[in-house]
């Protein structure tokens, strides 16, 4: 034996404070029994402590230290003593639950050693307790929050997803894999490419505020195509996951497909619009008629008043033409609202596809004699192959009307052109009318551009009515138009038509 443990074990013979000292601070609580007197039964005060209790409050008797045992263990560590005492088995091990005052599971590991005498009689037992409660708490955390995880990481309806602080892919749930199509070598890739590109500001920003406030949840919608080739959205919560130094090291993701939402809610947004549009008709149309109808019938009713009045008969005649010039007007405003209201009831009217580059060039076709008078230089870059969905009669009223107005408001002052052009918009096939003509002055006259009766310049044959309606059979067909212009320098109408069928 080496000398040092020699020392130790007769300094624990003769000096109590250092068998106190280890069995205080090394110890869950120590028990001793009698065998021969099996009510004799001690138990350490460092136990009671260990269960909450002050030990100079409590009597140091048998029922009272097994009142806080669990019955269950109580009646296997009965069960050792029982057997080692039969037997000669020595030494036993058992975990012991206790309850804790305030009603806590203390979880120690009991090991109980057979003590005999000198003829190998069992005369008294041993037992030492350890706490190893802290530890035991710790793996039923790990294993519940392994359990709350694995029903995530399982769960068929969200997508999970992890990437490095780079944004490299470190991890994909099943279901991410599954739905849109990727495969164990999406790993280590860039998540950000596998994303709607117009999206990636979006998704850049997000990423930048979990590096700015770790550990928080930062909620964005982004898109993403799908496997079968079509574009999901789908609401994602992104944390940023820090390591031990503190530092961003991993980017949670947790995601589930809000495409349906989405496009419930642009569909709503559209119906507003286009119940927006119609509401400004509505307005428009009803100032139409208080203002213009009303206007002509109180100088039709003057006009009578006169006429009945009147004694002289060059009086009465100039009364009379005066009246039939009111009638005129009259009749010439209910001709355009009835133009209003048709092109306001054929909304619904089904489209056609149809070749943007002929009907363009039937129009030409048909003012050909004022372009050929007017000296007018039109170029058309239209490729064969573009077709719209149109209302056939509304494209024919829409280029008539576009293409009489850049002859109409030609420059006196340069030689002038027409070009006539197309692009594609998301959504749109754009067909452009540019002409050098004598543009409009858009600062002023921008929002009254499209109105009823609206005019911006001196031509006598101006009803002020063609863009208004214009307007309305584009967007009866779920277009829109734009203009650019400037004073002298001409202009460019830009009617969008919509893809949709």
């Amino acid at each position: 034996m080496n000398y040092l443990h020699e020392e130790l074990v007769q300094l624990q013979k003769t000096q109590r404070v250092v068998f106190d000292f280890i069995q205080e601070s090394s110890l869950g609580g120590l028990w001793y029994w009698d065998l021969h007197n099996p009510e004799n039964r001690w138990i350490s005060p460092k136990f009671w402590r260990t269960v909450g209790h002050d030990p100079e409050a409590l009597p140091n008797v048998v029922e009272r230290w097994q009142a806080v045992v669990n019955a269950e263990d109580l009646a296997a560590l009965n069960a050792h003593v029982a057997h080692c005492t039969a037997s000669s088995t020595k030494s036993y091990e058992q975990v012991v639950r206790c309850t804790h005052q305030s009603g806590a599971i203390v979880w120690l590991l009991c090991q109980g050693l057979l003590i005999q005498d000198e003829a190998g009689q069992p005369y008294r037992m041993l037992g030492v307790l350890t706490n190893f409660t802290k530890q035991r708490n710790e793996e039923i955390y790990a294993h519940e929050l392994a359990s709350h995880y694995g029903s995530i990481l399982s769960n068929q309806s969200v997508y999970i997803i992890k990437t490095d602080a780079q944004g490299k892919y470190t991890y994909v749930n099943d279901f991410f894999y599954e739905r849109f199509g990727y495969d164990s070598k999406i790993i280590g890739t860039s998540s950000l490419q596998s994303i709607v590109e117009e999206d990636w500001p979006k998704c850049i920003g997000v990423v930048g505020r979990c590096f700015a406030e770790p550990e928080i949840p930062h909620q964005v919608i982004l898109r993403k195509p799908y496997r079968d080739g079509t574009v999901k959205s789908n609401h994602w919560e992104f944390k940023g996951l820090l390591d031990s130094a503190g530092q961003i090291s991993e980017i949670l993701c947790v995601g589930y497909d809000v495409t349906l939402l989405v496009e419930n809610l642009e569909r709503s947004q559209k119906l507003l619009e286009i119940t927006k549009q119609q509401n400004n008709r509505l307005q428009n149309f009803a100032y139409i008629i208080s203002h213009n109808i009303r206007s002509h019938s109180a100088n039709l009713t003057s006009l009578v008043k006169l006429m009945q009045l009147s004694t002289d008969q060059a009086q009465s005649a100039m009364f009379l033409q005066m009246l039939k010039t009111s009638t005129d007007k009259l009749a010439e405003t209910i001709v355009n609202l009835n133009e209003i209201v048709t092109a306001n009831s054929h909304a619904n009217q089904p489209k056609e596809p149809r070749n943007l580059r002929e009907e363009v060039n039937k129009t030409l076709e048909a003012l050909n004699i004022l372009i050929h008078e007017s000296s007018i230089a039109v170029s058309v870059d239209i490729p064969s192959i573009i077709t719209v969905n149109v209302v056939p009669a509304y494209l024919d009223s829409i280029l008539l009307n576009l293409i009489s107005n850049a002859i109409k408001y030609r420059s006196t002052n340069t030689y002038p052109i027409i070009a006539l052009g197309y692009y594609l918009e998301e959504g749109y096939t754009v067909l452009t009318i540019k002409d050098n003509g004598l543009g409009i002055d858009l600062n002023r006259h921008r929002t009254k551009l499209f109105g009823m009766y609206k005019t911006f310049h001196s031509n006598e044959d101006a009803r002020g009515v063609g863009l208004f309606i214009t307007k309305n059979q584009i967007e009866a067909m779920n277009g829109k138009i734009d203009v650019e212009s400037e004073l002298g320098s001409g202009s460019t109408f830009k009617v969008y038509f919509s893809e949709s069928v």
